[in-house]
């Protein structure tokens, strides 16, 4: 079976449920999808990142992960991230010292460890945040424009690299990812574009074509920038993909890489416009 149909596939099973988990008036329908990516993201992150770690190690770090992450998107206090990244480093720290006892080790271990708690854990946190009381205008909605910007726009990149790259095969960085072409991120923004136009004059008019172009552009290039950051790491650890949990895909973080740093602009941008 091809990979582009295993990727098919799987957005059949998964895009329904989502849609339905973003329709639910309650905002546990999106909470829950959000714990579900922190717990596997998370988990994916101990595997590649501390490889020579013991199982009770790396779920000690989805455990605080995603406690960390969950009382920022339930508990509505800025000082909560603070006292949050407090926590856990005092954890991972006292937990590595008496494991592992050289301090060298210790730093680069308790490293990676706040890492992965805000790259697979905080940074999607916003994504339920829009259904919660008190969020923007708009509510889950903006959730649509996140998946619009970033997943959508990477099926225009996609074909329009994998059609055009061979009348420019430019590569767009060739030493993180040597398979994506400047054409292809040409084509992603330029599917942001369309796909954010269509979904405005469908189903999200609340948004201004203002808000489309301020929308559409940054959050294509900052998906593109997650891609590539998440291409780095994999790189940086040896490994192709994050897991195997998504036929087609890989793991969690291949398939959230985009949104890691698209859901932030989105969230920032809606609070600030509505």
């Amino acid at each position: 079976m091809s990979n582009l149909l295993l990727r098919f596939l799987t957005a059949v099973v998964a895009v329904p449920l989502l849609i339905l988990a973003i329709n639910w008036d309650r905002p546990y329908g999106v909470w829950l999808w959000v714990l579900a990516a922190q717990i596997t993201g998370l988990r994916e992150w101990m595997a590649m990142t501390l490889p020579g770690e013991s199982a009770l190690t790396r779920w000690l770090g989805v455990g605080v992960g995603v406690a960390f992450a969950s009382a920022v998107c339930w508990v509505h206090d800025p000082q909560v991230l603070l006292l949050g990244l407090c926590a856990a480093t005092i954890i991972g720290f006292l937990y590595f010292l008496f494991c592992h006892g050289a301090i060298e080790t210790v730093a680069q271990r308790v490293s990676m460890w706040l890492a992965g708690l805000l790259y697979a854990g905080v940074l999607i946190v916003p994504l339920a945040l829009f259904k919660m009381p008190g969020g923007p205008g708009g509510g889950g909605r903006w959730i649509y424009v996140c998946l619009t910007s970033a997943w959508l726009s990477d099926t225009f990149a996609y074909f329009a690299g994998r059609f055009l790259s061979r009348f420019w095969a430019a590569k767009l960085w060739a030493a993180i990812s040597p398979k994506k072409t400047v054409v292809g991120g040409c084509g992603g923004v330029i599917g942001s574009l369309v796909a954010l136009t269509i979904a405005k004059l469908w189903y999200l008019s609340f948004l201004s074509w203002g808000d489309v172009l301020a929308i559409a552009i940054p959050a294509n290039l900052l998906g593109q920038l997650g891609d590539l950051v998440e291409s780095l790491i994999k790189r940086s650890v040896g490994v192709k993909d994050s897991g195997v949990l998504l036929p087609g895909h890989g793991g969690m973080l291949d398939r959230i890489d985009a949104l890691i740093l698209v859901v932030p602009y989105v969230y920032a941008y809606a609070r600030w416009r509505f």
